[in-house]
This record gives structure tokens, sequence and C-alpha cells, in this order.
């Protein structure tokens, strides 16, 4: 689990993770008011400096149905294991969004004329951080950093919560004497053990070549039944631990501005 830094409030633009437009944040108008404000402070920032910038709206991302659900985790898994082969069995089209209106702008720019655009636009986000949202940023670099902080606080608070904790060692128990491997105990690293451990697999599969849907068809089958025992041993760590890590990435995404999911 991590609170995505790429796509927040368009600096991907600024930190190398490729282009993509502002994400809005959830349905509830209050939030999306901000969204708005904070484009249009960061638009008049930048005219006032001598730049031309479109402010960027995208709509919200619909939030799925309860994560913790366990007929939908076992439907889910049944299909698509913990989501390592099945993205080559099933391979899914890239997600769409609405292009960033000042793209077209700054791939016009080159050298220093660019530079400066892209420093302005730095300039004019950590200003926007600071005058709607409160936040006490210096540049994008502290922003990141404060993020990151963040993350590891969300880390500590999963793996030191005492109901997790106690659900943890009976889940960890559970997958061993059903043979998966265990490497650790801890709440954060049971919920993507499985994801890992069939990483691991697909990546010494794809050394010797391309993987293919049809190569993949077996291991995901095994994939699957790995996944489902997972589920079985975890029932009641995942009904207590989805929700919590939803809850807590969702307060981290609203205070920096992401979309809350």
């Amino acid at each position: 689990m991590r609170v995505l830094m790429c796509g927040l409030l368009g600096l991907t633009v600024l930190t190398g993770c490729g282009g993509a437009s502002t994400p809005a944040a959830d349905s509830g108008g209050a939030t999306m008011d901000k969204v708005r404000e904070r484009e249009t402070v960061i638009a008049t920032c930048m005219k006032q400096k001598g730049f031309s910038y479109t402010p960027s709206v995208s709509r919200p991302k619909q939030s799925d149905a309860n994560p913790a659900d366990y007929a939908a985790m076992k439907a889910d898994r049944s299909k698509n294991g913990f989501g390592v082969f099945s993205a080559v069995v099933y391979p899914k089209p890239p997600e769409t969004q609405a292009p960033d209106p000042n793209k077209a702008t700054i791939d016009g720019l080159s050298g220093a004329k660019r530079d400066a655009y892209l420093k302005t636009m730095n300039e004019c986000r950590v200003n926007a951080l600071q005058q709607v949202d409160g936040l006490k940023v210096t540049s994008v670099a502290d922003y990141q950093d404060q993020m990151s902080t963040e993350i590891e606080n969300i880390d500590k608070e999963l793996d030191g919560d005492p109901k997790l904790l106690e659900l943890a060692a009976p889940f960890a128990e559970c997958l061993k004497s059903k043979g998966e491997r265990v490497t650790s105990a801890k709440p954060l690293a049971l919920s993507v053990r499985g994801w890992e451990v069939w990483s691991e697999q697909a990546d010494q599969l794809g050394k010797a070549g391309k993987v293919t849907a049809e190569a993949a068809r077996p291991y995901l089958a095994k994939e699957i039944t790995s996944a489902l025992v997972d589920l079985e041993c975890g029932k009641d760590f995942y009904a207590a631990f989805v929700p919590l890590q939803k809850r807590l990435t969702n307060e981290a995404r609203a205070k920096y501005g992401f979309q809350e999911r």
C-alpha cells in the first residue's frame, strides 16, 4: 500500500513521472471546489509571472464496491489470483484520462524557456498548496518528503495496530500449515505477501523472454489456488485490515490533495 506520489496536482510534469492531468477529489462537492480553487490560484499565479496556464480538473474515479467484502474478494481471486499472471492472461487497456491542457504549451518550449516555465509552475503549485490546503511546504521536494513521512507513519500504524497484530499471527500460522511461504507475520507484509511471491515467479519466467498469455495460464491457475488459500486463512484479517488501510490512505490523500479512493 502506498499513497501514490506521481499524478498529484499535475506534479508529474515536474518530477519526471510522466504526463498527467490534475486528479480531482471525490464527488462530494466541497473537495471538488478545493481542487478548482487550487487550479485557479495556480493559473492566476502563472499569469502574474507572464505565463499561460489552463486550470485542469479531471473527473473523479468512482470508488469500487467494498474491497473488504469476502464474496467480492473470493470472486476476484477466483479469476485473477493476486493480480500477477492475470495481467498477462487478461490484459487490460491502459487507463485513459483527459489530456493535460498545458502539455502542448510545455512541449512547445525548449531550453531556458521550458526550464523557466516549469520552475514557475513549481513555485505556483507550492503557493497553491500553502494557500488552499494550508500545507506548510517550501518546495516540491519538501512536499514529497512530507508525503514519504506520511506513508511511513501509515505503515507503522498498520503494523502496530493491536487488532491486526492479533489477527496476523493465526493468519501467518495458517498459511505456513498450508505450505505457503511466509517471511514476516507483520500485518503489512502479510497483506502483500502473495503478490510479492508470485511477482518473483513472474520475474523469473520473464528472464527467459516475453511471457505470453499461453505460457502464463498454468501459472495463473496455481496463483489462483494460492490466492484462495490466502483468503481463507486471512478472512478475518482482511475484514479488519482493508477498511483501516483505506481510511488511513484516504485521510492522507485528502491531506495532500489526492483523489480519495
